[in-house]
């Protein structure tokens, strides 16, 4: 019967590589593509306070996990950072002017009621032009802001796959979390959390959010490196040019943003970084064929499919790591070299050495 429903329906055979990539589309879609009737491992569960022992599938571990991340409510903190810093951006204009009102005594509340006043005196169409320039660019901003709000929700949900998938094999962190619980210590076992893991590292609009962060960053290099070239080619007077006010304040905006996704990059990383965790679950087995000797047979094929995972899987990351967004490398840059650039051009200004790169991890 088995073998005749197997020709009437064949099994949709998934890989359990890290090649693919998804797009769009919902992320139980992605879960989908498993195989609906795969062999289900004995997990642990808490129910009620009570550990019990029940069968499910990694098609039921991947839904539990993703059900979770999905009924979480999300952060607005990003999004009414971008709100406010859209609206530095548009009033920045009128900063700079009451920066300029008065030379002398320079950006004081003297200067500011001066500006106003000017501003006040000026013609009908000169205001409405002011007030329309104020409304597009804290319009734009926004919608420029926004694609950062999008992009940090998406690494956020990345992160929380990452921390739950890590549970798995923790009975602490699984009791926790509400998580179900399984050790390392058979085939099936092995090939589950393999596809699991291939599953959730692939789940979310990774290739736009990638686009959205590396132009983001070649975009922030270029006006740092403008206003660099320009500091140091027309020093303190380069200051009396909005465009230098501009190109700063958009500047700490990204620096903002990218310095929180790059973050967030490297506690994905980390999070399903599997060399540690293989490594533990072959101690771990060791110590178990001591105490079953009669399953030391089965413990010795486990052990041998721990030791060629680890080895895929560390190439696997390795091909991984040389994505942009994720690259330690990218994320070592611009901590060190960004915001030591940044660093000596508030320390010209402060009159004292701030060392920023320093105070980040």
């Amino acid at each position: 019967k088995e073998e005749r429903e197997e020709k009437d329906h064949p099994r949709a055979h998934t890989p359990s590589g890290e090649g693919g990539r998804m797009e769009g589309g919902s992320h139980r879609d992605s879960l989908s593509e498993q195989n609906p009737r795969a062999e289900r491992i004995r997990v642990k569960l808490w129910l009620n306070e009570e550990l019990v022992k029940v069968e499910m599938s990694p098609l039921e571990i991947g839904y539990q996990i993703i059900s979770k991340v999905e009924n979480m409510k999300a952060s607005l903190e990003y999004l009414w950072l971008g709100v406010f810093l859209s609206f530095i951006m548009s009033v920045l204009p009128f900063i700079f002017r009451a920066h300029n009102a008065d030379k002398q005594s320079g950006f004081s509340k003297q200067a500011v009621l001066l500006s106003v006043d000017e501003l006040l005196g000026e013609s009908l169409e000169l205001q409405l032009i002011h007030f329309i320039g104020f409304v597009l660019t804290m319009s734009l901003s926004i919608c420029f802001i926004t694609l950062f709000v999008v992009a940090e929700r998406a690494y956020s949900q990345r992160y929380l796959y990452a921390k739950y998938f890590n549970a798995l094999t923790t009975m602490r962190r699984a009791k926790q979390h509400g998580l179900p619980h399984f050790r390392l210590r058979s085939i099936q076992n092995i090939k589950a959390w393999l596809s699991l893991r291939s599953v959730l590292r692939r789940v979310g609009p990774l290739r736009s959010v990638g686009i959205i962060i590396t132009s983001s960053f070649l975009i922030m290099l270029t006006i740092l490196t403008v206003v660099c070239i320009q500091f140091f080619s027309k020093g303190t007077n380069s200051m009396n040019m909005y465009f230098t006010w501009a190109a700063m304040a958009w500047s700490m905006c990204l620096g903002m943003y990218l310095l929180r996704l790059f973050t967030l990059g490297n506690d994905i990383q980390e999070r399903f970084d599997s060399q540690s965790l293989l490594i533990t679950e072959q101690i771990n087995i060791y110590f178990f064929m001591q105490q079953s000797p009669q399953k030391k047979e089965q413990l010795v094929h486990a052990n041998q499919v721990l030791q060629l995972s680890s080895k895929l899987l560390k190439e696997i990351d390795n091909r991984e790591n040389n994505n942009f967004v994720l690259s330690p490398l990218v994320s070592q840059f611009l901590r060190v070299f960004l915001l030591s650039a940044f660093s000596g051009l508030a320390s010209e200004f402060l009159g004292f050495k701030l060392k920023l790169w320093k105070m980040i991890k």
